[in-house]
């Protein structure tokens, strides 16, 4: 809705050196209400406003795949199973998953590590990014340096 979760990934990817880094954001676009709008349309599975963007996503070339979303009543937003969903196999597939929230976030973080696991996924690392207002980048970049340590290619 503004952006913050985008910004997170990109610091994220930003510190990844070691690897090859894809990118796809699924970003609401348009006026407040229009955004509230294509978010209600998730809660229904119509997945139009983002059609093109999910119709490409295919997880078998990804050893890594790192998965962010924000954080609305304590879940991520329901396209994020979809998301799973058209990833394909993630048997086995090492995943890093976190979350942008302006409050908690913690049960969106869990939810998202349940919903990875039950389809094979592998979460080997998690975060959540938390701050009321401006959550900035510096976190995110120390997220990236630790998975790039981590991870080896």
């Amino acid at each position: 809705m503004s952006g913050r979760t985008k910004k997170t990934a990109e610091a994220i990817g930003s510190a990844l050196t070691d690897h090859e880094v894809s990118f796809l954001a699924l970003q609401l676009t348009g006026k407040f209400v229009e955004k509230i709008k294509k978010l209600d349309k998730f809660e229904n599975n119509d997945y139009s406003a983002v059609e093109s963007e999910l119709s490409t996503l295919d997880a078998s070339k990804y050893d890594l795949i790192i998965i962010g979303m924000p954080t609305y009543g304590n879940f991520p937003p329901k396209v994020f199973n979809e998301i799973l969903r058209r990833m394909g196999n993630l048997n086995g597939k090492m995943i890093i998953s976190f979350n942008t929230a302006r409050f908690s976030g913690g049960k969106c973080l869990d939810y998202m590590k349940e919903q990875i696991k039950e389809i094979g996924g592998k979460v080997i690392d998690h975060f959540k990014f938390r701050k009321l207002f401006w959550i900035g980048t510096k976190k995110a970049i120390q997220f990236g340096k630790r998975v790039n340590e981590n991870v080896k290619s």
